[in-house]
């Protein structure tokens, strides 16, 4: 697997780890929330309920905490700043909460490429991992 299909596949699992973290919190703010969320996942939470500029930023308070160590331990070859990755994934998970937008992975990877110069993954990589 490429440096860029690894740090992407562990980049989305930090991603929906965050997305849960802001699930729980909507859903719990009101009791009624646990049954209209149903079987649904948390980390769709945010589609279902509006969250506020505060509420996203206190869900995802640390969730990039670990971006440096992935780097340095499952990065390989990848030459990018860990504080770059932390801020593109801050600001993905961000705008996908304010929009109620489900998270996608074609629209992470396009935030791979536009904000930290990556090239558009070969559909081989993309579907190997």
């Amino acid at each position: 697997m490429s440096c860029q299909a690894s740090l992407m596949a562990v980049c989305d699992v930090l991603v929906h780890k965050a997305l849960e973290s802001m699930g729980k919190r909507l859903v719990r703010m009101d009791r009624s929330r646990f049954q209209v969320l149903g079987r649904n996942p948390y980390h769709v939470a945010h589609t279902i309920w509006q969250a506020n500029d505060d509420l996203v930023a206190k869900a995802i308070k640390g969730a990039w905490d670990v971006v440096p160590v992935l780097i340095d331990t499952h990065g390989g070859d990848c030459e990018v700043d860990p504080e770059d990755v932390a801020r593109m994934l801050n600001g993905y998970v961000h705008d996908l909460v304010i929009t109620g937008t489900p998270h996608c992975l074609a629209e992470l990877e396009y935030r791979f490429c536009s904000r930290l110069g990556f090239q558009p993954l070969d559909e081989e990589v993309r579907h190997a991992g």
